[in-house]
């Protein structure tokens, strides 16, 4: 942090370089902001990606081979290979829902591709627990998004992707010192089970009791039972309770009813996984009691439908297995078509027809933006002005509406509602604004003089007082694009506006409105060099901190800046840096739900492949917007590759014009978890989606 120096009486401003500090704080906002848009509740907040609810099919198994690492096994007990960016004396590994990627962990959690193709991440330190112990049995959590493991007896949680340090799960009045919770494991709709122990060292069992993210209450469903773990689908629970002196494996329903053992013998049965498909469990077999020095241990494979077993894994080779599951994430294609334009066709896949019927996963427009289609930079303000109105980003010609800008405007908004129109009359003149009043339409032209003034009369008519300022270069659109997904993302609510620069100078309409701010209740982000340079080099009435966004590329910046503002997102935009119309009207209508990235049209970028891919726990959906000029067969399967197992594993959803007619209804139900309810007002933030009495009111978030 540099010190700020006195010149003339004024101040300039200081800064913080890079993107290492206040990550928690921030990032939970634009997460949780997202998760505010969400249509069904609480529990629609977390609900799972876009195949979530079909069954998975099983893939590898991963085991946990003692000093030599995590290994995994194919299901008939060929291939037996190391995993190779997991370090050694890593335990209890455990899937992603997608399989994407495995956790592991002992004095700290990594969760890294089975492949390699990635750095491995390394999660932070756990913060505000009891003791200090070893973090045991993880389980990731709400589609991938979190990470639950134990220590010390404590559960604690925190986000798959690292950009914040785990916490306690509970309160201490929910978890006194007196009881250990330990084996958590996670369903679907983000119930978590586990095992709780009391008396000295933990050793006595009170059961198996579940955990409710919504309601955050506890409950004990089972009386005596270890090692939970539930069914893929999350119907069943299997578990283990000692019978005889023998540890034994048991299964029984979601709720804690219809108790069944499905093991015997005097050997101990322990870890048990579940097929994904459902049909098998896999457990660590052990000849003898665990731990004598007679005990021969293997992985086996409990058929629940005859009662047999079969051995996976020769004597020593493995244990705590782990039964990958492989489920389809979801590739999202939108383009235009015939007389619909890329921005008709992101205003369909997102809005609903005015007046008619509502169709599941789409929302209510409420307004609309006009941006001349000939003038990139004057476009990107309109992004964050239309996530914030709740309308898309249409485009038209400087001198008279276009044809598909009024239909599209008379198909989604109802009569009386207000058309901004993002520019002075040199942008979009006088007729433009006389045919949208004609349609019975209210316009509002937003004019500053020149772009920076745009930039700052588009902020003020987003909000008087905004929690979060980005600012870009106006000289060109990449940068400023995705500045403005970025504030976006803060849709419904106004905290969130784009400033431009001119290159690395600052023209006087957005010095005097940073001057009528007040700083230390406005958080600045730079995105970019050049805008870094000319808020560095700015003198203010009053000292500033900001944050500095830099990279090499456009596509490193945008990466850059998802890393600092998004916690384990679930939906992700990817554009083509060549095609400034398909990037506003997609981002238009998807900052609010997660990162906006570029990529090359030839192959995907690598800043952002790299970025999915670490993220592919969490990332169920990406969007594109364009055709396939802008998104030829091999960037789609980098696309593919990135966010799942492979590129076999993402299905590609086509929208036409916006719509898909065989494949809209699965497209627009994963978004029903993601988008505004289509008939409420404007949402505010979810700040209860994950249980945590750490996270602050929106208007408490500060630098720190």
């Amino acid at each position: 942090m540099r010190r700020a120096e006195t010149l003339g009486g004024r101040q300039h401003i200081t800064f913080l370089g890079g993107y290492s500090l206040s990550s928690r704080t921030r990032r939970n906002l634009a997460a949780l902001t997202s998760a505010a848009s969400l249509a069904a509740g609480l529990l629609g907040a977390v609900a799972p990606g876009a195949q979530a609810a079909s069954v998975p099919v099983p893939g590898q198994i991963g085991l946990y081979g003692g000093s030599t690492g995590i290994a995994t096994i194919n299901a008939d007990g060929t291939g037996l290979r190391s995993v190779p960016n997991i370090p050694n004396y890593n335990y209890t590994p455990n899937w992603a829902p997608d399989g994407s990627r495995l956790v592991a962990g002992w004095s700290q959690l990594v969760t890294g591709r089975v492949t390699g193709s990635t750095a491995p991440i390394t999660l932070p330190w756990a913060t505000g627990m009891r003791s200090s112990a070893s973090y045991e049995d993880p389980t990731f959590w709400l589609d991938g998004r979190y990470v639950v493991f134990s220590t010390g007896g404590q559960l604690a949680y925190g986000p798959s992707d690292g950009s914040w340090a785990p916490e306690p799960l509970l309160t201490d009045a929910q978890e006194p010192s007196t009881v250990c919770d330990l084996h958590p494991t996670a369903s679907p709709a983000g119930t978590l089970a586990f095992e709780r122990r009391n008396n000295y060292g933990c050793y006595d069992s009170l059961g198996i009791w579940t955990f409710n993210p919504a309601t955050k209450a506890l409950k004990k469903i089972i009386a005596s039972g270890s090692a939970p773990v539930f069914s893929a689908d999350g119907s069943k629970l299997a578990f283990t309770r000692v019978v005889d002196d023998w540890t034994q494996l048991f299964t029984a329903e979601a709720d804690g009813t219809n108790v069944q053992q499905v093991t015997t013998g005097e050997s101990d049965h322990l870890a048990p996984s579940w097929d994904p498909a459902g049909g098998r469990i896999a457990y660590e077999a052990h000849s003898s009691h665990a731990g004598w020095s007679s005990d021969v241990q293997t992985v086996r494979i409990l058929d629940l439908g005859s009662g047999t077993s079969v051995q996976l894994t020769g004597a020593g080779k493995g244990s705590k297995p782990a039964w990958q599951p492989l489920r389809k994430n979801t590739l999202a294609r939108i383009y235009g078509t015939g007389s619909v334009g890329i921005d008709g066709a992101a205003s369909r896949w997102t809005f609903d027809k005015s007046g008619g019927t509502h169709e599941a996963g789409l929302i209510t427009a409420r307004s609309a933006v006009l941006v001349n289609k000939g003038n990139a930079t004057y476009s990107a303000p309109a992004i964050a002005l239309a996530a914030e109105k709740q309308g898309p980003v249409l485009m038209t010609s400087g001198s008279s509406l276009d044809s598909a800008a009024a239909t599209e405007l008379k198909r989604s908004l109802p009569r009386g509602s207000s058309v901004y129109l993002n520019g002075g009359t040199r942008i979009l003149n006088s007729r433009v604004a006389s045919q949208v009043q004609a349609l019975g339409y209210k316009p509002v032209r937003l004019d500053g003089g020149d772009l920076s003034g745009l930039s700052v009369r588009v902020a003020k008519q987003i909000t008087p007082a905004p929690s979060w300022i980005f600012v870009a270069d106006g000289k060109e659109y990449h940068d400023p694009i995705a500045a403005a997904s970025a504030a976006g993302s803060l849709g419904y609510r106004g905290k969130g506006v784009v400033l431009l620069t001119n290159g690395q100078s600052v023209s006087a309409s957005v010095r005097n409105y940073l001057n009528s701010l007040n700083p230390n209740a406005t958080n600045l982000v730079t995105v970019g060099y050049n805008a870094g340079k000319a808020i560095e080099n700015l003198t203010l009435n009053n000292i500033w901190n900001f944050w500095k966004i830099g990279g090499r590329t456009h596509e490193d910046v945008a990466v850059s800046l998802a890393r600092f503002w998004w916690t384990s997102p679930t939906w992700a935009t990817v554009q083509d840096t060549w095609s400034w119309q398909n990037a506003v009207a997609g981002a238009g209508v998807s900052a609010a739900y997660g990162p906006m990235l570029w990529s090359a049209r030839g192959t995907l970028s690598a800043p952002t492949a790299y970025y999915l891919s670490q993220r592919s726990a969490s990332i169920s959906v990406v969007q594109t917007f364009g055709g396939s000029t802008s998104y030829p067969p091999a960037n789609r399967t980098g696309i593919g590759s990135a966010i799942a197992a492979s590129s076999a594993w993402t299905s590609t959803v086509w929208a036409p014009g916006g719509v898909s007619p065989t494949a809209a209804a699965t497209a627009r139900s994963s978004r029903a978890s993601t988008l505004p309810a289509a008939d409420s007002d404007r949402p505010t933030a979810a700040l209860a989606v994950v249980p945590g009495q750490h996270l602050p009111s929106p208007d408490a978030h500060s630098a720190r």
